[in-house]
């Protein structure tokens, strides 16, 4: 590589998308790569072996590696400036890289012209996002924070046993199987079936499960 070329190191799984921006990038002068993705510490290894000007980052990366807001706090520390470049329209997940070192936020739905425009500015240290649009961002992330702390709440008040009525009714347990398995007796259980629904405020065993997977207490099961 040219030591004096700018460079662009692109971190997406979609390569209908990161072929040709590192092809368009090329003829705007820049020298693009794309990243392995075999883990995040091979993103992170990628970023430290060469001094890139520029990372683009997807948030969503799938596999091992998953929520790219993850990786941005290590490649910040390389040196390099994140741009992430991401086809999520969750205004709380872009305010969360920025919270996390990213310099700004760019959307695969704008015109490709545009995009690549965007990307070249960044790479030459120009800002991308203005002070406004910035704010906006960390506060939906600030807001989304609040709300799951505010749906997680009640969770935090169930005893230890509770959790595990919650978590058995899940599974798909019905009150007498948990007695069973339990060796404990129905009215046993029942009685800490009732303390779940009456700390999570519903009036069902399902609508308790699904409450507790919409708090992401319990993890979907899609």
């Amino acid at each position: 590589m040219n030591d004096a070329a700018v460079r662009v190191l692109l971190v997406d799984d979609h390569e209908l998308l990161a072929q040709p921006l590192a092809i368009a990038l090329g003829l705007r002068d820049l020298e693009a790569r794309i990243a392995p993705l075999g883990s995040a510490a091979e993103v992170v290894a990628t970023a430290e072996r060469t001094s890139f000007d520029l990372v683009l980052l997807d948030l969503d990366l799938g596999g091992s590696i998953g929520d790219g807001a993850n990786l941005v706090p290590d490649l910040v520390a390389t040196g390099t400036r994140v741009l992430v470049v991401t086809g999520s329209t969750a205004p709380s997940a872009a305010g969360h890289a920025l919270e996390l070192g990213a310099i700004g936020v760019v959307y695969k739905h704008e015109p490709f012209g545009e995009l690549v425009s965007t990307v070249v500015a960044a790479a030459h240290g120009e800002a991308v996002m203005d002070l406004e649009q910035r704010r906006a961002l960390l506060k939906a992330a600030r807001d989304e924070r609040r709300r799951v702390a505010e749906l997680g709440a009640p969770f935090d008040r169930l005893s230890v046993r509770e959790s595990q009525v919650l978590r058995a009714l899940a599974d798909g347990l019905s009150v007498s199987q948990i007695a069973v398995e339990w060796v404990v007796s129905e009215a046993t259980v029942r009685t800490q079936v009732r303390g779940v629904l009456t700390k999570l405020g519903v009036g069902s065993q399902l609508a308790a499960v699904a409450r507790a997977r919409q708090a992401g207490w319990l993890p979907d099961p899609g």
